[in-house]
């Protein structure tokens, strides 16, 4: 599976749980603080304007720390390693 796949698979599992304020969380944690468009982006991931598998997986822990995110819908582990995060 794709990360894309993952990204959507994913989101759908969420989309109805997810607290509206799932971005403040995650700004308020911050994550991607140092960047002006970081609330825009983190809302296009949200709503599945962007499909950004790690953005997806950091708006989930830190606004639904209860739920546990299946395994096979994590980033692979030698792509995130190697990969740019996209605030950095």
């Amino acid at each position: 599976m794709t990360d894309k796949q993952k990204y959507y698979h994913l989101l759908g599992e969420v989309c109805e749980a997810m607290p509206s304020s799932a971005v403040d969380s995650a700004i308020r944690a911050g994550y991607g603080q140092e960047h002006k468009s970081a609330s825009t982006r983190l809302h296009h991931v949200k709503q599945g304007k962007v499909a950004s598998l790690p953005d997806l997986v950091a708006l989930i822990r830190y606004s639904m720390p209860d739920y546990e995110i299946p395994a096979h819908l994590l980033p692979d582990e030698a792509a995130a390693a190697v990969a740019t995060p996209l605030f950095h």
